[in-house]
């Protein structure tokens, strides 16, 4: 029997400052007003001021983040493409 907790994703964010993202693949873009990660369940983009990626861990695949947080989205399915592709399609 697979283990659920693999196929979970838990995101818990506090006061709109500190951000953890479980399930966090890999950081495809860090920049201080925004972050994009790929997850187990697909892309998120986290948008706001002085964002900061605090803590990367590959063993339980969290992802901490401290900033002003304004904005998660999350998009469908996992990054393939590099940033720069897809802006010069």
């Amino acid at each position: 029997m697979e283990n659920k907790q693999n196929n979970e994703q838990i995101i818990e964010l506090i006061n709109k400052q500190r951000l953890t993202v479980g399930g966090t693949d890999k950081v495809i873009s860090l920049k201080p007003d925004l972050i994009q990660l790929n997850t187990i369940l697909g892309g998120v983009i986290i948008t706001g001021d002085r964002l900061e990626l605090i803590k990367l861990d590959d063993q339980t695949k969290k992802a901490e983040i401290s900033g002003e947080i304004n904005s998660l989205k999350f998009v469908e399915g996992k990054s393939k493409q590099s940033f720069f592709r897809k802006i010069f399609k």
